[in-house]
């Protein structure tokens, strides 16, 4: 719990602060698009998760022209006081009820409790808008005359319940065995008999056929990753030493070429669009989104299901290097907390130099919670925090090699900026302090991550810097996402690659500018 953090009567109520856009201004967006774009939000997931269904959202909602319909609400499940604190400025209710689940019942009372947290609150509505046609639920309701009261708890479209007779996407056409997910389709090769090379990849298309078969049932898979695929042509003779020509032996024998993004630990948990990738695919199971129901003229169109676990980011690939990073700017610059949570990660910067005799610092994300519950992670405390300092004491040697070794570079992300602490600053010492952004609770367990030298974030807000949020603090989730900027800021970070944080803290620091040595996801 957070260290005497009752909020006194001159916190901001947030909610007041947030621009509400009028019906008028709202329509005049709409009516600039081809109708709305629905998707089924899945509200029992944490805020991460629910933040990339938007992403996806957004990105799907943009190619086709459509305003993208969001929730107007999310579901915090922590706070860092007794519930009576919180439910003081926030509305308090049972998730199992609201999302209509009964997998918390067995909990105790208290650990059924969620806040139900304006969507306002999560992300900058009106900096969104500049780029992106979106509207929340209940300013749909408002929009056709409806009460926002009627909202579907669980985040569920309803043609019932919104009285509207929306066309669907089932989940059974989005990416079933045998079809990989594009944006849209690109013509088949075409043989140019006047090109060479052309000519030679048409005359060499079968044996490359039977090399690409041969990769997918070795790797039981129809997408390849890039890497393997360039080695098995290499191994065959053939000049692919740039990625023109690989592509075009591949298209030549019908392989798609496909833009996405890299996951972690061979999974795409994290949803991350810092490190862009290439993949390869059968040209004819790959299905575009536009091809497929971009024609749709329907006031709206509603995407059903759950197609976001371990799909790649925007729950697709990409034919086009231009729509991917139209969706990474998305991602990146566009789709944001609001400022005040970016202030105060700069007001704990500060206070971490302090405590590092003002020396660059370490960062690293420690998740207990359901990990050790499901044996994701160290079940020992103890063992997960020499690990966690085993893996920051590299951080020195990283530095050195960034100052005396190979240039700064940053990520590979449209718009990329260095970092100025890349060259100043001094860098962090082995035995520095080091910030643990943790849901650790329990007292004791908090006091070992300190006596390694851990900090936590209750270690070094001040009322005044606690101030420039507000009582939203006290929300666990909003807390967690305020540490995700503060990681954003450390000169060195490590995150678990099966945790959404790590995803989220990636991509803000990928934005940030920096060096992608400085940044480890494992």
């Amino acid at each position: 719990m957070l260290d005497d953090c009752r909020p006194a009567p001159a916190y901001p109520v947030v909610q007041e602060t947030i621009e509400e856009w009028p019906l008028d201004r709202l329509q005049r967006m709409v009516d600039e698009t081809k109708g709305y774009y629905a998707r089924d939000y899945s509200l029992w997931l944490g805020w991460n998760n629910i933040r990339y269904l938007i992403e996806a959202g957004l990105l799907q909602a943009g190619l086709m022209n459509r305003t993208l319909i969001i929730p107007s609400f999310v579901y915090a499940r922590q706070c860092e006081f007794a519930l009576d604190v919180c439910a003081a400025f926030v509305e308090m209710v049972n998730r199992g009820d609201a999302i209509g689940w009964d997998e918390w019942r067995a909990w105790p009372i208290e650990k059924q409790m969620g806040w139900k947290i304006p969507l306002g609150m999560m992300i900058d509505l009106n900096h969104l808008r500049e780029t992106h046609a979106v509207v929340t639920m209940g300013e749909y309701l408002k929009l056709h005359s409806l009460s926002p009261d009627i909202e579907q708890g669980n985040g569920q479209w309803s043609d019932d319940t919104y009285h509207i007779h929306s066309r669907a996407i089932p989940n059974s056409w989005w990416d079933p065995p045998g079809v990989v997910r594009v944006e849209q389709q690109r013509p088949p090769f075409v043989l140019d008999a006047s090109d060479p090379a052309a000519v030679h990849a048409f005359e060499v298309r079968e044996q490359v056929k039977e090399k690409m078969e041969g990769l997918m049932e070795i790797n039981q898979a129809n997408v390849l990753d890039w890497i393997p695929v360039q080695k098995a042509l290499q191994n065959m003779q053939l000049e692919v030493n740039d990625d023109a020509n690989t592509e075009l032996f591949l298209r030549a024998a019908g392989y798609e070429v496909l833009h996405t993004y890299q996951g972690a630990r061979g999974f795409d948990l994290i949803k991350s669009v810092a490190i862009p990738i290439k993949q390869v695919a059968r040209m004819h199971e790959v299905h575009g989104m536009l091809d497929d129901f971009g024609s749709w003229t329907d006031e709206v169109v509603h995407l059903e299901g759950e197609v976001h676990l371990y799909r790649k980011p925007g729950n697709l690939r990409f034919t086009s290097v231009a729509n991917m990073q139209y969706f990474s700017r998305t991602v990146l610059y566009n789709l944001r907390s609001l400022p005040n949570l970016a202030a105060l990660a700069e007001r704990v910067d500060e206070r971490m130099r302090e405590r590092t005799g003002g020396r660059m610092w370490r960062a690293a994300h420690v998740r207990r919670g359901d990990f050790v519950t499901y044996g994701w992670t160290e079940n020992s405390l103890e063992k997960h925090i020499k690990s966690v300092k085993g893996k920051l004491s590299r951080a020195p040697e990283v530095w050195q090699q960034i100052r005396n070794g190979q240039p700064a570079h940053t990520f590979d992300i449209p718009d990329a900026h260095l970092n100025p602490a890349l060259y100043e600053g001094e860098i962090p010492n082995i035995d520095d302090p080091f910030y643990v952004a943790t849901d650790e609770r329990n007292p004791a367990d908090l006091d070992y991550i300190r006596s390694q030298g851990g900090i936590l974030i209750m270690d070094l807000l001040k009322p005044e810097d606690r101030n420039i949020v507000g009582w939203p603090l006290l929300i666990t989730d909003i807390l967690a996402l305020a540490e995700q900027h503060v990681m954003a800021r450390a000169a060195y970070f490590h995150g678990y690659g099966a945790s959404s944080v790590a995803g989220g803290v990636l991509n803000l620091r990928a934005a940030n500018g920096w060096d992608p040595r400085t940044t480890v996801v494992e």
